[in-house]
């Protein structure tokens, strides 16, 4: 018999009389039942951060800063991988090896926050990626935290923080804003694409925060 690579050779004793017949089929019967035992993996799922970038009538009402550069986000462990990042329990994080996202976490996110900046007209102009125009701010992004919680006894929630710091790039050379923002949403469902969406939307709830912020440096 073959199963996959493995051949298994089965040598029957001879003088057994009747016994021979019904030990040979429960080999059979064992052998066939042990294949088919064995169950296909789970798949492995890739997904995206995807922010609404749809201005508001809050943001259009925010006079826009001079032109800025977005520096590539930087990405505390354990969230710098491509997997996504869970806790479990007390212990700490832990890594779902069936959910990860499509792209560099640090491309990902930097993305998004371009992409997100830009469509809210915060700024006179957010430079593209390698530009090498002058750029009057740079914002340097920290994210500290993407995380799913699902510990036993709470909602299952995603979180993220993440901490700006808006630098005037010309004399008088200034750090304009320095905090950290944290937001979080429930996960609707059990499913990592459930997760990775309330993800995305508490990362929302992030760049909103930092839009406050910055109309109030406008006051």
């Amino acid at each position: 018999m073959t199963m996959g690579r493995l051949r298994v050779v089965t040598a029957w004793p001879t003088g057994v009389g009747g016994l021979a017949l019904p030990l040979r089929l429960s080999l059979c019967l064992f052998l066939v039942a042990g294949c088919g035992a064995v169950a296909d993996p789970p798949q492995r799922h890739t997904f995206l951060i995807q922010l609404d970038a749809a201005p508001t009538l809050a943001g259009a009402q925010l006079k826009p800063a001079e032109s800025v550069y977005v520096a590539p986000v930087l990405i505390a462990a354990p969230f710098s991988g491509r997997n996504l990042v869970v806790r479990q329990s007390e212990l700490g994080f832990a890594m779902d090896p069936y959910a990860e996202f499509a792209a560099s976490p640090v491309s990902m996110w930097t993305d998004a926050v371009r992409s997100w900046l830009d469509a809210r007209h915060l700024f006179e102009r957010v430079l593209p990626v390698g530009s090498s125009a002058d750029a009057g701010l740079t914002l340097e992004t920290n994210l500290l935290e993407a995380v799913v919680d699902r510990r036993a006894g709470q909602l299952p929630t995603s979180r993220v923080v993440i901490r700006f710091m808006l630098v005037r790039n010309r004399a008088p050379y200034q750090v304009l804003l320095d905090r950290t923002f944290t937001g979080a949403e429930a996960v609707q469902g059990a499913s990592a694409e459930q997760e990775v969406a309330a993800l995305s939307l508490a990362a929302e709830h992030v760049l909103r925060g930092f839009q406050d912020a910055l109309g109030q440096m406008s006051n």
